[in-house]
């Protein structure tokens, strides 16, 4: 018996694959890449609410006013409170400035400051703003927008 047998794959088979490939890629890219950037603008607005969240829970915990920071401009948000025992003002970031510079992301607020008061209800305290603020986030493309009400609940 003078028979051969071959392994592996002929050229014209990888070109057949590699073609195929190619067509699934070249149709799917697309939208997977239109995905990816939804999903980015949706997660730091997901980050916001977090953060707004933390804010009311914080106010709640101290029983003191807790101050939500919305720096547009800087592109970041953060939270401090007054963490003294007494009250006399030693004011403490809670978590970390959420920096969202870096996503390459655009982020306007038609409010600086929110606070909430010790029940976790918005205040209008001092140098804070009303509750109903309206954040957006945007990657040229694609837009995640952020509304609260007079009384600091997140609309979606």
């Amino acid at each position: 018996m003078i028979g051969s047998q071959r392994r592996g794959v002929t050229m014209i088979e990888l070109l057949m694959v590699m073609t195929v490939i190619g067509i699934v890629a070249a149709t799917g890219g697309p939208k997977i890449s239109a995905a990816l950037q939804r999903r980015t603008t949706a997660s730091v607005a997901d980050q916001f609410v977090l953060t707004h969240s933390l804010t009311r829970s914080t106010a709640l915990r101290y029983g003191r006013v807790a101050q939500l920071h919305i720096d547009a401009p800087g592109k970041r948000f953060w939270i401090d409170v007054d963490t003294s025992a007494n009250g006399i003002g030693q004011r403490a970031t809670i978590a970390f400035v959420r920096d969202v510079s870096g996503n390459g992301l655009q982020m306007t607020s038609s409010r600086a400051l929110l606070c909430f008061d010790a029940r976790g209800i918005a205040s209008t305290v001092g140098s804070c703003e009303p509750g109903d603020a309206q954040v957006v986030f945007t990657d040229g493309t694609m837009a995640d927008t952020v509304n609260t009400t007079a009384l600091g609940k997140v609309l979606r």
